[in-house]
């Protein structure tokens, strides 16, 4: 049996869409929704992985349905876009490089982006909070972008599968977890000031909720 990695995956209110090739040559592609709790992402040995992020917010027009109907989903691909999704399928996996692979995949893409330009109102509110790593009132994102606080929330589950409240925890939780990355030692009290949460024990809980561990323990497993 082929060794198996496990790596953690965390929420980061993104939607990806993943091509996966099996040692065999076989090819398949799914859409993976916004996670609200950790997993673990399996690469057995002879698997190679590559697809697109979309920022948060930013999936709106590459999917017809909500992207709420994605939250803690991996669905196939063709099963959202039919047989475009079969024919993509077919030109990554004739790509002679990962480059090539890469450009195709953005070619068919890029059409569709286009199409998007300019940035709706709720795009702009969620670039907003992205920019503050989640540290802002949502009411004050939602009038920045003409918004009502009510349509904003609807508005942002449609088009990040979170609502604002949610998708500004799921931000400041990876805000964080940047920071500690980047630091031989933390002062939790401190930096739990510094991220926006009331206190220590608030950012620990957390942690819990959005790693499944204490901060101490999940940066043991990055």
């Amino acid at each position: 049996m082929a060794p198996v990695a496990l790596y953690p995956v965390l929420p980061d209110g993104c939607v990806d869409i993943l091509f996966t090739r099996e040692r065999s040559g076989l090819l398949s592609s799914e859409a993976v929704g916004t996670m609200t709790r950790p997993g673990k992402f399996a690469l057995p040995s002879g698997r190679f992985v590559f697809g697109v992020r979309f920022r948060p917010g930013m999936a709106r027009g590459f999917f017809q349905s909500p992207i709420s109907a994605l939250t803690d989903r991996r669905i196939p691909l063709d099963s959202l876009w039919g047989s475009a999704a079969r024919q993509l399928e077919e030109q990554v996996g004739e790509a002679r490089s990962v480059g090539q692979a890469i450009a195709r995949l953005e070619a068919h893409l890029a059409p569709r982006l286009h199409a998007l330009l300019p940035a709706a109102p709720v795009e702009r509110a969620t670039a907003w909070l992205v920019a503050r790593a989640g540290a802002a009132s949502i009411a004050e994102v939602a009038q920045n972008a003409g918004l009502s606080a009510r349509n904003f929330r609807r508005l942002c589950l449609d088009a990040t599968g979170l609502t604002p409240k949610r998708l500004a925890r799921v931000l400041r939780f990876r805000h964080t977890v940047a920071l500690v990355q980047n630091r031989r030692t933390v002062d939790w009290a401190g930096l739990a000031v510094e991220c926006g949460f009331y206190d220590q024990a608030h950012l620990i809980n957390e942690f819990q909720e959005m790693a499944g561990a204490p901060p101490t323990q999940m940066m043991q497993r990055l």
